[in-house]
């Protein structure tokens, strides 16, 4: 498991990341089909996911760096600075949550879920 700490992210996002690349390009193809309306990506790191495309993003993540980051590959997006298992985000107003490699760096992936599970949502709309 990697050390998990805001301190950890924030000197993580800091240094030179790259750009966007074929692994970002086919995450995008696999993803987009199940991309509809309002998007909420959850530990959304950088953005480099988004560039060039045109999407209703809010992305959360504890890490400012990571936010700064986003907003400079993905500035149409909202950013909001919050855990995963608490984004602080409105109850039922996103019609899509992603997590994209955020799940494996936590033991108890519960409260994270719960944040965003289509049985009993918090931020997403609806079921599914």
């Amino acid at each position: 498991m990697v050390e998990n700490t805001v301190e950890m992210w924030d000197g993580y996002w800091k240094r030179p990341y790259g750009g966007y690349n074929k692994q970002h390009e086919a995450i995008w193809q696999e993803l987009r089909p199940y991309l509809k309306g309002k998007i909420a990506d959850i530990g959304c790191g950088p953005c480099l996911l988004y560039q060039g495309k045109d999407v209703e993003l809010t992305g959360v993540d504890y890490s400012q760096s990571a936010l700064d980051e986003a907003k400079k590959n993905y500035p149409k997006g909202t950013y909001v600075l919050a855990d995963a298992w608490d984004t602080k985000l409105p109850d039922n107003s996103f019609d899509t949550v992603i997590m994209c490699g955020l799940l494996d760096y936590f033991e108890d992936w519960t409260p994270i879920v719960k944040e965003a599970k289509p049985k009993r949502p918090r931020i997403k709309k609806g079921v599914g």
